[in-house]
């Protein structure tokens, strides 16, 4: 009876299906009430499986209050979609429900004009344009005004009734944030020793001192880093005279991390940015071509290199069979650099004062790695084609691109760090240019002087 059942459960509809089916049919109502239901978090993990216009009708037939938690848990680039179609004075409503920060990061994704008419509309415009000016992925972007504070001069008792007669919508957590008579960040307090303090007992006495925060520029890989690193659930967000700004909530950074980490994978892969496995065919066309276009320019390179030596080539075909041992070998030792490189950058674990330091471990390991797999490289050569001055060409061939890859599996991320890029973005590509060609060049080359 219990196989019964789970074979019926595999082989009912999907909630992706049943909407996709009502979709197809035009019963947009009905395809909006299969949702309600749901999560919104779940909700839109459906919606991002839709094409745009297929998401633009599920929002405009749910609630305000349902279409501000769907925007808010739609990916950015979705969600932006989403509300440059919408009817203006329906978004203006919509995002007066969202959360500040989700308001503010989808009227930046407008057009200036069209967000003038939005923020027209709004009646909390004027709270939300004091975000509008960090950038969206700043500390700035991603902290909430909207929160709770208590004063040091305050007892327990006045903090308890500060906190009772607070607004619904601000941020209220165990950890508060307290300012000192110069509205600067002075201390933490937690909401439990608040409780258990006598009425008289003044909040000072009661706060941690030590508080870490951020500037409102600090890039949001950088506020990841720091909760990460102190463990924290939220982190207070202050201008450069030390006075608070807003709150980095721990949800916000579960974000953070999840977006970068699928960004890096992405941009490591050639992908211009997210996509999904099961979207739109048009959009994975659309972001994978240029990629794929810039990857066929950099192939040609290693074209030219086999065909400057074709006369070596020509002059002993079985070399060919040893190109692409050479050139994959380096690649992957490449990359092996180039993802553990990149990775320190991403979680502030390689500072660039220790560049220096990581290259010449890179280099010292790629000799390392080059003799051994030169050795066996050059063995198997002579074993297989019994010519001793091979082995040595494939040996050699082999160490020389090792020590390539390991460097420049290193170079590349540290110098797109350096120029204020992700150290991700196509690095993969231009690693593997540089070992394809670094490979097919050592080992014609020595095959033209020992060989041929």
């Amino acid at each position: 009876m219990e196989e019964q059942t789970t074979e019926l459960e595999e082989r009912a509809p999907s909630t992706l299906q049943i909407v996709e089916g009502l979709l197809d049919y035009g019963l947009l109502q009905d395809a909006a009430d299969i949702l309600a239901p749901i999560h919104e978090a779940d909700a839109a993990r459906v919606l991002e499986q839709l094409s745009s216009g297929e998401q633009l009708d599920i929002v405009r037939h749910v609630s305000p209050e349902q279409a501000a938690a769907l925007l808010g848990q739609l990916n950015r680039d979705d969600a932006v979609r989403v509300a440059n179609a919408m009817d203006g004075e329906a978004l203006s409503q919509v995002l007066d429900l969202a959360s500040m920060d989700v308001a503010a990061d989808l009227l930046r994704g407008l057009p200036w004009g069209y967000r003038r008419e939005i923020m027209g509309g709004m009646r909390r415009a004027d709270e939300v344009a004091s975000l509008l000016s960090y950038e969206d992925e700043s500390a700035g972007g991603l902290m909430i005004p909207d929160l709770v504070v208590l004063r040091d001069w305050m007892t327990a008792e006045e903090a308890i009734a500060h906190l009772r007669g607070s607004k619904p919508r601000a941020e209220i957590s165990n950890y508060l944030l307290v300012m000192d008579r110069h509205n600067r960040l002075a201390g933490v307090a937690h909401l439990r020793d608040l409780v258990l303090a006598s009425a008289t007992t003044a909040v000072r006495e009661l706060m941690n001192e030590s508080v870490h925060a951020v500037e409102a520029g600090t890039d949001q890989e950088e506020c990841a880093r720091v909760m990460a690193q102190y463990d924290l659930t939220q982190l207070p967000v202050v201008d450069e005279n030390q006075e608070l700004l807003g709150l980095i909530l721990s949800e916000d950074i579960i974000d953070v991390l999840e977006e970068e980490a699928t960004e890096d994978m992405l941009l490591l892969a050639s992908f211009g940015e997210t996509e999904k496995t099961l979207g739109p065919l048009r959009r994975s066309f659309r972001t994978r071509l240029p990629w794929l276009l810039l990857n066929l320019g950099t192939v040609m390179m290693a074209a030219a290199i086999i065909n400057i030596f074709e006369s070596t080539i020509a002059g002993a075909a079985f070399l060919a069979v040893f190109l692409p041992m050479v050139a994959s070998q380096g690649g992957i030792a490449g990359t092996q650099t180039l993802t553990l490189v990149t990775r320190g950058l991403a979680l502030g674990e390689l500072p660039f004062t220790s560049a220096r330091r990581a290259l010449l471990k890179e280099a010292a390991l790629g000799v390392i790695n080059g003799v051994l797999f030169g050795l066996v490289a050059g063995s198997l050569a002579y074993w297989w084609k019994g010519n001793p001055e091979l082995g040595i060409v494939v040996g050699v061939a082999m160490v020389l691109n090792m020590i390539v890859a390991g460097l420049f599996g290193a170079i590349v991320p540290l110098t797109l760090k350096a120029l204020h890029m992700d150290p991700a973005l196509g690095s993969a590509v231009l690693l593997t240019t540089v070992t394809d060609v670094a490979g097919f060049g050592f080992l014609l080359l020595l095959a033209s002087w020992l060989l041929v």
